[in-house]
């Protein structure tokens, strides 16, 4: 049994003792085991639009990476390794093309976002905002998007595993400002 096995086990039985006492307890946990894992399928959905995006446009996708900590789960599927790791944040690689456009390199830049608005339009279009019971998690699932999207757009470069990588909006800038895409 593992250190971070124990300490899940030992906040549960925490928290089942202290919801004898007080049972709001047991919702509040509910909500933040939620809203985790809705923040999970938030990155989840963007990195699967960038996979999509780059298979659309002939791009080859070596790796997809849910998560930024120690992984849980590799899976193959279609030559592209998915990886998924404890933890938030994402990474889709494109890998090196002969069909290099600023228009594809656009699409897979966006194809995350794009992915992100089409499914939280297709989340409320199907389910609706929810009730006056139920409103709480279809108003964080979009929060959650929102912010993803934000945070996205937002040009900046990330630090991961000792390697720098552009976010989707500097990637997107570089694309606009450069006439032609030279990957190394």
């Amino acid at each position: 049994m593992n250190r971070t096995f124990a300490y899940v086990m030992l906040f549960i039985v925490f928290i089942l003792l202290l919801s004898i006492k007080e049972p709001s307890v047991v919702n509040a946990v509910f909500l933040t085991v939620m809203v985790t894992l809705l923040k999970y399928l938030v990155t989840l959905i963007h990195e699967l639009g960038h996979y999509l995006a780059g298979k659309l446009v002939g791009y080859p996708v070596p790796l997809v990476t849910i998560g930024e900590r120690k992984p849980f789960w590799r899976v193959s599927f279609c030559g592209t390794l998915f990886i998924f790791c404890y933890g938030f944040g994402g990474l889709t690689l494109m890998g090196s093309s002969d069909k290099v456009s600023r228009l594809r390199s656009s699409i897979f830049a966006l194809g995350g976002v794009l992915f992100q608005l089409a499914a939280v339009s297709l989340a409320y279009i199907t389910m609706g905002i929810g009730n006056a019971d139920n409103y709480f998690l279809p108003l964080i699932f979009l929060v959650l998007n929102g912010w993803t999207i934000v945070v996205s757009l937002y040009p900046s470069i990330i630090a991961r595993n000792e390697a720098y990588y552009f976010s989707d909006g500097l990637l997107l800038a570089r694309i606009i400002k450069s006439r032609e895409i030279h990957h190394d």
